[in-house]
């Protein structure tokens, strides 16, 4: 009956996989690198932010630079011929089109009227609107772009020097050197798959070295969020995958200097692929997008599978022997995990979802296959290395505990000097080459950075734009720019017409006395074609601002605040800060839980001091990695406050195995070892990467790991019930 009813079970967690596995081929899932759209609620505003950060987080741009104009719009030339436009898709301006931006500009130069001008026109200000336009005209380096007879007070050339500082040529020069540069916007499709996006980023800078290699006395500058991430995941992708085959290498030289015998990477590697699979095909069953950061924690996590084959191999592939402790691991841990669904966010959710899914699919694997293999595979008894042969420190009782009060007290004084850190830029510091490259665009085209946004809303792109003219019609022309500065609304156009006749017919006559008479009756006359502007004609200014096709933004350049009434204002850098510290505090809020539950779920099966003696170990190692962090003045951020949960998986179970082995203390003591030395093998090279991010990850891992480990030693009796505790 035994035989049979596991006999069932396999056939079963084979169907069950083979279903997943089909239902997610054919509902494959995008994976997510927006951290924002991971952690935020789902609220309108909540919405407009991610629809924010990732619009501007597929531009790029490109900066020419050379020793004159000409050269640089040959290769500006060469470099947009080259390009990819089924990847890439042109923005406010390009190479080829910036001087047909102009030219649509001057087929409706009397729709248009910079804020400024407008307003001292409508408060009947006419004497300071001709002061500035007399400066205008004799500024020396001044250019007329609409003739004087047809625009007298050049207030065509006051609007285009209105548009916030943005440079419409595409040109510019800045330290000797002179540049012709360009916006693009990568393509949904592409951006939003990492795999896809490198890709192609790789061949757009092949496209560069190729155009440098053809004109020498050039350089080209790529900026921009995609870029960044290029750099950023090729060089981490590079040390990952070194630290892989150095950890591959590792565990085959533990499978050969502990068990002697290569076989068992066999299954070891079949149960991590298993459970890695199941934990995404779960994911992929209830969510529409996964995370990035899902796989990076869910992965690493899921390593736990390593220590249950450890523990099935070292105790001679007999599974009654770890039966008890390795379902008591498996439950606690999914349990703990499984807390992480009320947070409500989705980052964590999908976390809590793999990786419960994956321990216990690995854990159906070991118990119903791990035998099965080992029969097939001959793998029974092994020769394994005499962990005794380490024992090189024995400490009393007394010792342990004095040694463990001094790191609670060291804990506790590092934990108090704790600042926390949930700005997500601090995560990432680009090269000097980036560096660079970034202010050399911002200098040049004008277009310096802002976070602050105001949604606006409107049914069709007319009320769009009358929306946002309400709410601007108040600011300075520096402080703000916006669709409908660019592209006005119909009825400020109709305005605009009415406010430029109403200065002619008040100033004109005392201002342009160097215009003949048969020029000025034209103008007061007031004949106009009746065309207007429209949203159409500039569709790449329109892209620009849109967020969808009923809400655009405008964007605020140090404005004063007050003056914008009735309106919410985004400033897209703190809200992101504040969206990553409510998790980072939801988080430490479920900890209290997690561990109430871990004692609980412990005390069934070992009773109260039992649960104790094994939920501890784990809770002062996160505690003392938290701590030691906090003592040499590292700032905690979400990442490490996602580690506690990482170090409380892989832990507990040192402190499971050690506690319920005292009749084989030996054989636990090896596994546990091994266990902890691959786990902390591969974290100590995750710190050694370049990326902040993951080599902070895996230095609070490694050295959280360690701490618990030596805890289990120091607080649990394990030797075969003498009551004397070895340092292994």
């Amino acid at each position: 009956m035994k035989n049979k009813t596991i006999l069932f079970l396999r056939y079963l967690l084979i169907l069950v996989f083979v279903f997943l596995s089909f239902w997610t081929f054919f509902h494959p899932k995008k994976t997510e690198t927006n951290i924002l759209k991971a952690i935020v609620a789902d609220s309108a505003n909540d919405r407009v932010i991610v629809e924010l950060s990732k619009k501007y987080s597929s531009d790029f741009n490109v900066t020419i630079e050379a020793n004159d104009f000409e050269s640089a719009r040959i290769a500006a030339d060469k470099f947009e011929s080259m390009l990819d436009k089924k990847v890439f898709a042109g923005k406010d301006l390009s190479f080829s089109n910036a001087g047909s931006i102009l030219e649509v500009y001057k087929k409706y130069y009397g729709n248009l009227l910079s804020n400024n001008t407008a307003n001292e026109i409508r408060n009947g200000k006419y004497k300071d609107v001709s002061k500035q336009a007399m400066h205008r005209l004799y500024q020396p380096l001044g250019i007329n772009i609409i003739p004087l007879e047809d625009d007298p007070f050049l207030l065509f050339d006051d609007y285009l020097s209105s548009l916030s500082g943005v440079n419409l040529s595409g040109e510019g020069e800045y330290g000797g050197k002179y540049y012709v540069f360009s916006s693009y916007k990568v393509k949904d499709e592409i951006s939003l798959s990492p795999v896809l996006l490198n890709d192609e980023i790789s061949k757009l800078i092949k496209v560069k070295d190729e155009i440098k290699k053809e004109y020498k006395d050039i350089e080209i500058y790529l900026t921009g969020t995609p870029i960044h991430t290029f750099y950023a995941s090729s060089k981490s992708m590079a040390e990952i995958n070194v630290i892989c085959v150095l950890s591959l290498l590792f565990i085959v030289f533990i499978a050969k200097f502990y068990f002697r015998e290569y076989k068992i990477l066999l299954p070891v590697a079949l149960s991590l692929g298993f459970g890695t699979l199941t934990g995404y095909y779960l994911c992929s069953l209830f969510f529409d997008s996964i995370h990035v950061l899902t796989f990076v924690f869910s992965t690493t996590l899921i390593g736990i599978c390593v220590d249950y084959s450890l523990h099935f191999f070292a105790n001679g592939t007999d599974l009654n022997k770890i039966f008890k402790s390795l379902t008591i691991s498996m439950l606690t841990t999914v349990i703990a995990f499984l807390i992480l669904l009320l947070s409500k966010i989705e980052l964590l959710m999908q976390i809590a979802l793999f990786t419960s899914g994956g321990l216990m699919s690995v854990y159906m694997f070991v118990c119903l296959f791990h035998p099965l293999i080992a029969k097939k595979m001959k793998l029974k008894s092994f020769d394994t290395f005499d962990i005794d042969k380490l024992n090189v420190i024995k400490l009393s009782k007394n010792a342990r505990k004095v040694i463990v009060v001094l790191a609670l007290i060291i804990s506790t004084a590092g934990v108090l000097k704790i600042n926390f850190d949930d700005d997500i830029s601090n995560m990432y510091k680009p090269s000097d080459s980036l560096m660079k490259a970034e202010k050399i665009y911002s200098k040049v085209s004008g277009g310096n950075i802002t976070t602050v946004f105001i949604p606006v809303v409107g049914d069709n792109i007319q009320e769009i734009l009358e929306n946002e003219e309400k709410i601007t019609k108040s600011l300075n022309d520096n402080e703000f720019y916006s669709l409908s500065k660019f592209i006005p609304s119909i009825n400020k156009q109709k305005e605009n017409i009415a406010l430029r006749n109403l200065l002619y017919k008040n100033e004109l006559k005392n201002y342009a006395v160097f215009l003949k008479s048969c020029y000025t009756d034209k103008l007061l006359e007031g004949k106009n074609n009746n065309e207007f502007l429209t949203a159409d004609e500039l569709s790449k200014i329109k892209e620009g601002f849109l967020i969808d096709d009923k809400t655009s933004v405008i964007v605020l350049k140090n404005a004063d605040l007050k003056k914008v009434k009735n309106a919410n204002i985004i400033d897209l850098k703190n809200d992101i800060s504040r969206y990553v510290k409510l998790c980072r505090e939801n988080c430490l809020k479920l900890l209290i839980p997690v561990i109430f539950i871990l004692y609980i779920g412990l005390s069934f099966a070992y009773g109260f001091k039992g649960a104790y003696k094994t939920a501890l170990p784990s809770i002062l190692g996160g505690f003392f990695s938290i701590g030691i962090l906090g003592l040499f003045n590292q700032n905690i951020n979400l990442f490490h406050t996602l580690s506690l949960f990482l170090i409380a998986g892989f832990s507990l179970d040192y402190s499971i195995f050690r506690y319920s082995s005292k009749d084989k203390s030996k054989e636990t003591r090896g596994a546990v070892l091994i266990s902890c030395a691959t786990s902390v093998f591969s974290f100590l090279l995750l710190s050694l990467t370049s990326f902040k991010l993951i080599s902070s990850l895996g230095f609070i891992l490694a050295f959280g790991l360690t701490s618990a480990y030596i805890f289990s030693i120091l607080l649990i009796d394990n030797d075969d019930g003498t009551n004397k505790q070895r340092m292994v």
